[in-house]
């Protein structure tokens, strides 16, 4: 048994060894360029577009909610700070300087601190708004 194993493992050698390995076969794509013509491309480009612009009113949408969201609570502020400095009095000398201190130190100094000081004086003001 052992005589047996041992040739049929020299025949298994010389059987693998006289036969060629395969050559490693080249991978061809199988993906077909379609070819377009420009009409086609054209109405894929506008297809694309009008996607885009659907997709960026539905945000500018939201950002208009947003925004007016905003102008809400301003308006909101602003009327309670006009009833309280109607009430208690203010002092907008203060006030100016503060704005001016405050905005110095968050834009190095490169920022204009005039409109908001014209906003504080419109909401000190006593005239009707």
């Amino acid at each position: 048994m052992a005589t047996t194993k041992k040739s049929a493992v020299k025949d298994l050698k010389a059987t693998t060894a006289t036969k060629p390995l395969p050559q490693k076969a080249s991978v061809k794509s199988s993906r077909v360029l379609e070819v377009k013509n420009s009409e086609e491309l054209v109405a894929e480009n506008i297809a694309a577009l009008s996607n885009v612009a659907a997709s960026l009113e539905v945000t500018m949408e939201m950002l208009v909610q947003k925004v007016a969201g905003m102008a809400h609570h301003i308006i909101a502020t602003e009327e309670i700070l006009a009833e309280l400095v109607a009430s208690n009095g203010l002092n907008l000398a203060r006030v100016n300087a503060r704005i001016r201190a405050k905005i110095a130190a968050g834009t190095d100094n490169s920022g204009n601190p005039n409109p908001a000081i014209d906003v504080a004086a419109s909401i000190a003001s006593p005239l009707p708004r």
